[in-house]
């Protein structure tokens, strides 16, 4: 049990990164295949309100 809460913590600290500033997570995920590129706002808008949603299943349903 103990094991399942310190997962469902360390992913929390990454949605809130993600929840908080998209590009962070874009930049790792994303960004370092590309030289001067940026994300659309459409997606860092999208990854936010995916983070949003996960946090609340984690914390809430799970």
């Amino acid at each position: 049990m103990l094991g399942f809460i310190f997962i469902k913590i360390i992913a929390s600290v990454f949605l809130l990164i993600t929840i908080i500033n998209p590009r962070i997570t874009w930049m790792i995920s994303e960004g370092w295949k590309f030289k001067n590129a940026e994300p659309s706002e459409l997606y860092l808008m999208i990854n936010r309100i995916m983070a949003v949603v996960i946090f609340i299943v984690i914390w809430v349903l799970v």
